[in-house]
């Protein structure tokens, strides 16, 4: 995680845009680190936009990744301020905590799959729909018990089994369990 140099929020270490207040960000390729103005002022170098910053050798993205968020040779990405989901490899089924389970309610079925869920984007864009959904709301990750959600301070919290999590304590998932995310309700399938 990174922080946004002008809205301070937290948001993911691969982002091209803050998922808080949208702004692009500017990253220092030497410090590889997102500043504010026109050149880092702990090195001196001169800032770069985020989408050219993840595209380019070196920019701390990954061939995969770059392909994931849908960023070219020329620097744009189809998938602007999305967070990259994680590869996380060896998983294998628990009891209760298969490999393929959703979140099912409002209509939805969202898989869980690991990424930033929240109103501004992410692995799940149905959120969107809510205002109560915080921008940047919480993660889903493979944990080594499963399938595991976190809430990443959202105003109006996430729920397991009318449990509210606190910000970044990991709840692990199994088949049944009621999730609430701000108003919207759902169940492990």
């Amino acid at each position: 995680m990174i922080q946004c140099p002008d809205c301070r929020s937290m948001i993911p270490d691969d982002s091209a845009f803050c998922d808080q207040c949208g702004k692009e960000l500017k990253w220092c390729p030497k410090c590889k680190r997102p500043k504010r103005g026109t050149e880092c002022p702990f090195c001196g170098s001169d800032l770069i936009p985020g989408t050219r910053y993840l595209a380019s050798p070196g920019g701390g993205v990954s061939p995969e990744t770059r392909a994931t968020l849908g960023i070219v040779r020329g620097g744009t990405a189809s998938a602007v301020g999305s967070s990259v989901s994680e590869t996380v490899s060896g998983d294998t089924p628990s009891a209760g905590n298969p490999l393929s389970a959703s979140l099912v309610g409002n209509g939805w079925r969202l898989p869980l799959q690991p990424g930033r869920f929240g109103r501004l984007g992410g692995i799940w864009p149905e959120l969107g729909t809510c205002q109560y959904v915080s921008g940047n709301h919480g993660d889903i990750r493979r944990g080594p018990d499963g399938w595991e959600i976190v809430d990443a301070g959202s105003t109006n919290g996430t729920y397991v089994n009318g449990l509210r999590l606190a910000t970044g304590s990991p709840a692990v998932l199994k088949k049944g369990d009621r999730v609430r995310i701000a108003t919207l309700d759902f169940i492990v399938e």
